[in-house]
C-alpha cells in the first residue's frame, strides 16, 4: 500500500543523498589544503587548479539535477514500483558523481574520464525524463488538480538528448571534451521553439 508517508520518506532520502553527494565534493579540497603547508595560499591555489574547477561544475551539475527532480517531486502525489526503481537508479548516478569528479580532477580530459562523468551526467537526467513522463502518463501519480500535460515533458526530454549528444562530441572529439556540455545552454530555446512549432500546429 502507498502512503503520503512513504513518499515523505522516499524524498527526504533523496535530498539526503544529494545533500551527501554535494558534501562528499569538499573532501578532497580539504586533503588539498593539508598537503599544502610548505607553500604559500596562491600557489597551492593554481597548482590544484583543476580540483577546484571540478568541484565548481559538480557543485552546479548535482544542483541542476536536484532542482529538476525536485520541481518534478513537488507534483507528485502519489508513488509506484516503477516511480520508486527510477529514483533509486537517479541516487545512484548522484552518488556516482563526486567519484566522477575526482577522476576528471586527476585524469583531465582523457576521453574514459570525460566519458565517465557526463555519461553519470545523462543517465541521471534519463531518470528524471523517465520519472517525468511516468507522471505524465500516470495520474494515479499526480497530485489532485494536475493536469495530464504538468509537468511537461519536453523539457526534459530536451536536457536528455543535449547531454547525450555532449556525451557523444566530447568523447568522439578530444578537443571538446566537457565544453561540450555548454550545449545544455541551448536547452530553453529549444523548448520555446519547440512549443512555437507545436502550437503553429
Amino acid at each position: 500500500m502507498r502512503t503520503a508517508r512513504g513518499l515523505d520518506r522516499l524524498v527526504t532520502f533523496l535530498d539526503a543523498v544529494v545533500a551527501i553527494a554535494i558534501t562528499l565534493l569538499v573532501l578532497p579540497l580539504i586533503d588539498v589544503l593539508g598537503q599544502g603547508r610548505q607553500e604559500d595560499l596562491p600557489a597551492l591555489l593554481a597548482d590544484h587548479l583543476a580540483e577546484f574547477g571540478a568541484f565548481a561544475l559538480s557543485f552546479a551539475v548535482i544542483a541542476r539535477l536536484w532542482s529538476a527532480h525536485h520541481r518534478l517531486v513537488e507534483r507528485v502525489g502519489s508513488y509506484d514500483q516503477a516511480f520508486l526503481r527510477v529514483n533509486l537508479l537517479w541516487a545512484l548516478t548522484i552518488v556516482l558523481l563526486p567519484f566522477s569528479t575526482q577522476v576528471i580532477a586527476e585524469y583531465d580530459t582523457d576521453r574514459l574520464s570525460v566519458g565517465l562523468y557526463i555519461g553519470t551526467i545523462a543517465v541521471s537526467s534519463a531518470c528524471v525524463t523517465v520519472l517525468t513522463l511516468l507522471v505524465h502518463r500516470r495520474p494515479a501519480l499526480r497530485r489532485e488538480g494536475l493536469e495530464a500535460g504538468d509537468p511537461s515533458p519536453v523539457a526534459s526530454v530536451v536536457t536528455t538528448g543535449l547531454v547525450l549528444l555532449a556525451l557523444v562530441l566530447g568523447v568522439a572529439i578530444p578537443a571538446v571534451n566537457f565544453y561540450a556540455l555548454l550545449l545544455l545552454l541551448l536547452t530553453d530555446p529549444l523548448v520555446r521553439l519547440l512549443a512555437r512549432a507545436r502550437s503553429r500546429a
